[in-house]
This record gives C-alpha cells, structure tokens and sequence, in this order.
C-alpha cells in the first residue's frame, strides 16, 4: 500500500494547515486571510476523495486519515474560538465530546472488521461546521452574521448530537453479547 498518494498528500496538508490557522485566528485583523485559506483548505477535503475514487487511491489508511484531519482542523479552530470568546464553552464540549464517542465507536468496530462509513447526517454535521468557521471569520466585516452563528451554532450542536446517536444506533447491534 502505498501512502503518498495525492489524496492522503492532499489530507496531510489540511492537517499541517491547522498550525498557521490556529495562530492567526487570535487576531481578528487576518480573519479574511484565515477565512480564504480555509476555505482553500476545506476544498482539500473534497478533492482528495474525489481524486481518491477516480483514480481507484482509496485505502483505509486515507479514509482514517481524513476523518483525523477533519477533526484535528475543525476542533483545532473551535477551541480557539472558544478562547477568544466567539463560541460557548457548552458547544465545544458537544463536538469534542462527540468527536471522541465516535473515534471510539469506530476503533471499537474496526477490531470486529466493522467500518463505520461517513453518513449524510455526519456529513451534515461537518457541512454545519464548515459553515460556521466561515461565518465566524467573516462576522466582523458582515456583522449581521452574529445572529446567523448563533442559529448555526444551535444547528451544528443539535446536528452533532443527531449524528453521534445515529452512528450508535446504526451499530448497536454489534454490542450484543457484550
């Protein structure tokens, strides 16, 4: 198996992308510099799978891989807003949360040879995500925007929770005996 194909390249880049916008995400001065690269960054994340099943490069090592990246950028970015006080300490706590449920979930199947595949809800969930990052970095040039996050922020959280619970209930059964 080969690691370095362009899709876990593309994978590992949205990973080492989370340092410089964790950084500057503590000044609101190069927020729409943050908001372009990550949207660039995000782009990352559709492109890899794309190029991933085109050119048949799918292998578990990158559909583990862009999940980690997802999380590891997405959660990165929420607990620093957190810090600067653009989200509640309650939300973060639900994705985190969540996020670890899962990965645990997913580790415990994968030792009984069950994947756990990305559903439409858990793609909703990170759809909601990515949307909220954005309109956070665009809030203080669009200021309407502060009321839109505090809907998205209910929506991601309720969409987080919703998802979190239907990855169990799909795969409950795996536990019987247990």
């Amino acid at each position: 198996m080969k690691i370095w194909t362009a899709p876990n390249i593309l994978t590992f880049i949205r990973i080492l992308a989370t340092i410089p916008m964790f950084i500057i995400t503590y000044d609101e001065k190069y927020y729409l510099i943050a908001f372009l690269v990550y949207i660039l960054v995000s782009l990352t994340d559709l492109l890899d799978g794309y190029i991933a099943r085109k050119y048949n490069l799918v292998s578990d090592f990158g559909k583990f891989m862009d999940q980690i990246a997802d999380k590891i950028l997405i959660n990165a970015l929420f607990i620093v807003f957190l810090e600067i006080h653009k989200l509640p300490g309650w939300f973060v706590a639900i994705i985190i949360i969540r996020d670890i449920f899962i990965s645990g979930l997913r580790m415990y199947l994968a030792n009984k040879n069950v994947v756990v595949a990305a559903d439409k809800w858990g793609k909703a969930k990170t759809f909601l995500q990515t949307i909220l990052i954005a309109s956070l970095y665009l809030t203080p040039t669009f200021v309407f925007l502060d009321n839109f996050n505090f809907i998205l922020i209910l929506l991601t959280a309720f969409s987080s929770i919703f998802s979190g619970y239907n990855y169990l209930a799909k795969n409950i059964v795996y536990f019987k005996g247990e």
